[in-house]
C-alpha cells in the first residue's frame, strides 16, 4: 500500500498551481479574489487529481494564504522573522475544478502589496500543498501520479506557475466590463430593430386597392381553405415575441448577468 506523499513538501518544485480569475467585490469594504486552485488534468508534473477527491475541511477550519508556500521553514533555519500569512481563503469544489476565495489582509504591509500585484494582473497564479491519502493513489504512464483522493494542506499566491493552464482569465473589471456593455447594447439595437422592422397598420391601410385592372400577385402560400387556422399552427417569430411580451431592456439585462456569470467562469449548474 503506498504511504502518504505530501507533493509540495517533499520536491520543492511540485506545487499545483491555478488561473486566478477575477477579483469581485464582497461588499463595500471586503475585496474577494476567486481563482481556480486545481483541475482534474495532468499539470507539467506529469500528475492528475480527482477533483471530486479533495478533503477541505480541515483546510477551510484554518484557511492561511501563504506566498509562495513559505511557512516559515526556512526562517527557522536562518534565524530570519519567520514570514506570516497574507490572507485568508475559503475552498469548494465548483463544475471541474477546485476554487478559491482569497481575501487578503489589508493590515499588512506585504499582503497589501501582493493584493496590488494581483489586482493589476501581475501575479495571477495560486498553487495548493497538498496529502496524497495512503491507498489513493497510483503511478501513471507519464511518470506521475493519479491521485482518487487528497486533503489540502495550504494555498499560495505564487510567482511562476506549474500549471499549463495557469493563466489569468479575461477580468470583468476595466476592458471586461465594456465588453460585455458592447455586446449588451448591441444586443438591445438588434432587438429594437426586429420591434422597428415590423410592418406598420398604416402602411398597409395607405396601399392602392386592387380593382382588378392589374394581375393580382402570385400567391405561393397554401390555399386558403376557409377553415379558422389551427391552434397548434406554428407561430411566426413577431407572433411568437408577441406572446412572450419580449421587452428588449430587460432581456438585455439578462443577458449582462449570464454573461458576467460565462466570462467568471462560475455559472452554476
Amino acid at each position: 500500500m503506498p504511504n502518504p506523499l505530501t507533493r509540495s513538501l517533499q520536491l520543492a518544485a511540485v506545487r499545483k498551481d491555478a488561473t486566478a480569475l477575477t477579483a469581485v467585490e464582497a461588499g463595500s469594504d471586503r475585496r474577494v479574489y476567486t481563482f481556480r486552485a486545481s483541475d482534474g488534468d495532468f499539470d507539467r508534473y506529469s500528475d492528475r487529481l480527482n477533483v471530486r477527491g479533495w478533503r477541505i475541511d480541515g483546510y477551510n477550519a484554518n484557511g492561511v494564504v501563504l506566498f509562495n508556500h513559505d511557512d516559515g521553514a526556512q526562517a527557522a533555519l536562518t534565524g530570519a522573522e519567520p514570514p506570516l500569512p497574507i490572507g485568508k481563503g475559503r475552498v469548494y469544489v465548483e463544475n471541474d475544478a477546485l476554487m478559491i476565495d482569497v481575501e487578503f489582509d489589508d493590515e499588512d504591509d506585504f499582503a497589501r502589496k501582493v493584493e496590488r500585484k494581483v489586482a493589476k494582473g501581475i501575479l495571477n497564479a495560486v498553487s495548493v500543498r497538498y496529502l496524497m491519502l495512503p491507498g489513493q493513489y497510483r503511478a501513471n504512464d507519464r511518470g506521475g501520479f493519479d491521485c482518487d483522493a487528497q486533503e489540502l494542506l495550504e494555498v499560495s499566491v505564487v510567482t511562476i506557475p506549474g500549471n499549463a493552464r495557469a493563466l489569468r482569465a479575461k477580468s470583468l473589471d476595466g476592458e471586461g466590463e465594456d465588453l460585455v456593455e458592447r455586446i449588451a447594447k448591441r444586443v438591445v439595437e438588434l432587438l429594437e430593430g426586429r420591434e422597428n422592422d415590423k410592418p406598420d397598420a398604416s402602411d398597409e391601410q395607405g396601399k392602392k386597392p386592387n380593382t382588378g385592372d392589374e394581375p393580382a400577385a402570385p400567391n405561393e402560400s397554401k390555399p386558403d381553405t376557409g377553415e379558422p387556422p389551427s391552434a397548434d399552427a406554428p407561430k411566426t417569430d413577431d407572433e411568437d415575441d408577441k406572446a412572450k411580451g419580449l421587452d428588449a431592456a430587460q432581456a438585455a439585462k439578462v443577458f449582462i448577468e449570464a454573461f458576467k456569470g460565462y466570462i467568471r467562469g462560475s455559472d452554476k449548474e
